[in-house]
């Protein structure tokens, strides 16, 4: 009898501690626009569903202005405007995020070869369902931190890149949310002399002691950049 106790306890303590696994497509699209050596305007698109049951998750578009302070250091806001499929409520919700952040890079090694980025971001997020008073005025705030190390290969196309962002969640966070990380392999090829495609996988995981959610995500996204000579930064 003590045997089937402590064999139920042990199989009640694995189950909770198993992930939740997920897999995703991210598919997007980003045109940008540079109007001087400063200033770069961005405008994206990207539409997010589930491989395991081919269910659409989110569609987000945001707007990014972005100043290249000088070779290494850039900062830049940002606002996103995301439509979300709600399983348990089984509706589409829309609500906004805003992003205010700072980078800086450098290149070292042999011929400069090597790249590594810091990225330092606060966003905001308001959850606001309308059938239900579980999330309403609920503010869902993260601090991301993020470093991409790239490396560029001479006489080489897919130059490779590796990241880690972790995500910390602000004071006063509501209760279904957690802290989590990411981390992330891909590659980026110029089709064309404006265009160019990136490929990424993600695995995205939660800090949670009990049924963490895991993601396996593949990226891809398209860019296309423009750019606007002005006359002062013609006479530079």
């Amino acid at each position: 009898m003590i045997f089937i106790i402590l064999i139920g306890n042990s199989v009640s303590i694995l189950s909770q501690n198993m992930p939740n696994v997920g897999n995703e497509n991210w598919l997007g699209g980003n045109l940008s626009l540079k109007v001087n050596k400063h200033w770069e305007f961005r405008l994206e698109n990207q539409f997010r569903y589930s491989i395991d049951d081919v269910r659409f998750d989110r569609n987000f578009t945001e707007f990014q202005i972005i100043e290249k302070v000088n070779d290494s250091f850039s900062w830049g806001i940002s606002y996103r405007y995301i439509v979300k499929n709600h399983d348990f409520e089984n509706i589409f919700q829309n609500y906004n995020r805003y992003n205010y952040f700072i980078s800086q890079n450098w290149d070292f090694g042999f011929n400069n070869r090597f790249n590594l980025k810091y990225r330092f971001q606060y966003q905001r997020r308001r959850e606001n369902f309308l059938n239900t008073n579980k999330f309403i005025g609920e503010l869902r705030k993260f601090w991301r931190f993020k470093t991409t190390l790239s490396y560029n290969i001479k006489d080489w196309k897919f130059d490779p890149k590796l990241g880690i962002e972790f995500f910390v969640r602000g004071n006063n966070h509501p209760t279904d949310q957690f802290n989590k990380y990411r981390i992330s392999i891909g590659t980026k090829k110029k089709v064309y002399k404006k265009q160019k495609i990136s490929l990424k996988y993600i695995f995205e995981k939660q800090y949670k002691s009990w049924n963490p959610e895991v993601f396996h995500i593949l990226a891809i996204k398209y860019n296309y950049q423009l750019k606007y000579q002005t006359k002062n930064h013609l006479n530079e």
